[in-house]
């Protein structure tokens, strides 16, 4: 605030001695003119009223900006400002995040419902049962073929089904079949385009054919143990990939030792 105030009162001492010269001058002139005949003093008298007039709003302008005052308040208005903004992106912020955290507990809630319906299974074949059911109710798939892998033959052979009408599955080896790829490849795949009559749904209102395919490994040490086919009318989501992902991570081992005993 000591700039302020000093350029405050350097304004007011610039304007006293801006009024003096002017007031000198205009004596001056008055002086120097009434002797003799001068035309259109009228505009001499003009631009000098003018040239004061320019002097005055400039200092008007120099003494109002070092108002200090005025300087806090638009320091005020300014810090108001930022605030709202900053409160704003805060609460963005926040809602981003309580919104991620429910979508969070929405998933491990889901996770933690697939693996209660499997939690007392004692078999590898029920297992794998108990699992197309749990992802059926829990993710909306509406058909469903788990492929185990014999440990003798390398040979993965469907070991459960979920709802499945017209197709019956068969065995195949890593790298044969759509399954077999992703048994070879050990990575989450979805279909897109699912080759005609590979899947279809029958109900009391008819027929009709699954849109998606997913395809998924069960890796244990970096070896495929296990594939699931499951068809789908909507597309996957990230999020039901993260929870597959999950979900198979934790029954993995389990599997791995029912199918190995």
């Amino acid at each position: 605030m000591a700039n302020v105030s000093k350029y405050r009162k350097i304004s007011v001492i610039a304007m006293i001695l801006m009024a003096t010269v002017w007031l000198s001058a205009m004596a001056i002139l008055w002086n120097t003119l009434l002797p003799s005949e001068v035309k259109h003093q009228g505009w001499i008298y003009f631009f000098l009223i003018m040239i004061f007039g320019i002097g005055f709003l400039l200092f008007y302008i120099a003494y109002i900006s070092a108002d200090s005052s005025i300087l806090e308040k638009i320091k005020k208005e300014a810090y108001a400002s930022g605030k709202i903004e900053l409160l704003e992106e805060t609460e963005k912020k926040k809602q981003e995040e309580l919104k991620q955290k429910n979508e969070d507990e929405n998933e491990q809630k889901t996770i933690d419902a697939i693996l209660a319906g499997i939690h007392n299974v004692r078999s590898g074949n029920g297992l794998c049962n108990k699992l197309l059911i749990s992802l059926a109710k829990e993710i909306e798939i509406v058909q469903g073929i788990m492929y185990v892998k014999n440990s003798k033959d390398s040979l993965f052979s469907p070991v459960a089904e979920y709802a499945l009408t017209n197709r019956k599955p068969d065995a195949f080896l890593e790298g044969d079949t759509l399954p077999g790829q992703t048994a070879q490849n050990k990575t989450m795949s979805v279909l897109y385009d699912v080759p005609e009559n590979y899947f279809t749904v029958s109900s009391g209102l008819g027929t009709s054919q699954p849109k998606y395919l997913l395809l998924v490994p069960v890796v244990i040490k970096e070896e495929c143990i296990a594939v699931l086919e499951l068809a789908a009318f909507r597309k996957p989501s990230e999020k039901t990939g993260i929870i597959l992902d999950k979900v198979l991570s934790e029954i993995g081992p389990k599997l791995h030792k029912l199918i190995t005993a």
